[in-house]
């Protein structure tokens, strides 16, 4: 698994990152749509908590530079309500809460706002991870 540990982020953290939010938040808004899917062939749901994971960028280089060893990786959370801006930013507020307990840093803070009744928030997480985070957790 030499150099393709790392395509495997989206499928090992993001998994795991929705399958907690909606556990976390599935008592306070039980009908939370917490996504990894961009695009949706049914109608759309509310609230929405939709999970992106950006294009990482490959750090750790040692001299050989034959293997990726680690990969900067980067997590979009974007919060959809058609209530207000304070359900999405409540949602939101969450979602920050639980990426810094896993260790993610904050590199953009949302700003809820609203735009054709539908309110949204949307923050990155950014965080180093080693082909060691993903194997253990295979």
């Amino acid at each position: 698994m030499a150099n393709t540990w790392f395509s495997q982020i989206e499928s090992t953290v993001l998994t795991y990152i929705q399958y907690v939010m909606k556990d976390k938040l599935s008592a306070p808004y039980p009908k939370l749509n917490c996504t990894t899917k961009s695009e949706s062939t049914t109608p759309s749901e509310f609230p929405t908590l939709y999970l992106h994971n950006l294009t990482p960028i490959e750090q750790g280089q040692d001299l050989e530079n034959d293997e990726v060893n680690s990969v900067l990786a980067t997590i979009e959370i974007q919060v959809f309500s058609n209530k207000s801006e304070d359900e999405a930013n409540k949602i939101m507020t969450t979602a920050i809460s639980f990426m810094k307990s896993l260790r993610w840093n904050v590199t953009m803070f949302p700003d809820p706002q609203t735009n054709d009744k539908i309110s949204y928030c949307i923050a990155r997480f950014r965080k180093l991870v080693t082909k060691n985070d993903i194997e253990r957790n295979e």
